[in-house]
């Protein structure tokens, strides 16, 4: 009997040391890696206000260039002006997504030092979605990250419909 209850003891430690990853509910890590071209470290936060509502980070870190993607999603207040918050980011003109929920749109934001980013935003019946790719990597072309960025936001949007 003292076996037994050591063996649940050990169990028990090793479960709670063990705890699983949370996953991002609109994207895996899998399809994030492909986007961002190589492995990635995901990390999920939750809203204190609303459990339904979480931001996901993917980030892939090869030497000194780093590249990240960010999704965010949150239930939309009764103002909602939670879309507005995010085209406010816009560096540039935001360009229409068509077929991508509803109000959507691409542009180019600020980024940290040396860094470029496009994001797409839009909204889905009560819930507003952001997605944001930025890296450092010189060669990078905007171009390329707004177009995977419509890609994820398609994603996204499909998921929260």
């Amino acid at each position: 009997m003292r076996e037994f209850r050591l063996i649940l003891l050990v169990a028990a430690s090793l479960a709670s040391m063990c705890g699983a990853e949370e996953s991002c509910p609109w994207l895996n890590a899998a399809t994030a890696a492909g986007v961002l071209g190589g492995a990635v470290h995901p990390a999920v936060a939750h809203a204190s206000k609303n459990a339904d509502d979480a931001t996901c980070d993917f980030v892939r870190r090869e030497g000194s260039v780093v590249a990240e993607l960010r999704i965010e999603v949150e239930t939309m207040g009764a103002s909602g002006r939670e879309l507005a918050v995010y085209t406010a980011r816009c560096r540039t003109n935001a360009a229409p997504l068509q077929a991508i929920g509803n109000e959507a749109v691409a542009c180019s934001v600020d980024g940290k030092d040396g860094e470029i980013a496009e994001q797409a935003a839009g909204r889905v019946r009560n819930r507003v979605f952001l997605i944001r790719l930025s890296t450092n990597d010189p060669p990078a072309r905007r171009n390329v990250l707004r177009e995977k960025a419509r890609d994820v936001a398609e994603q996204v949007a499909g998921t929260l419909f």
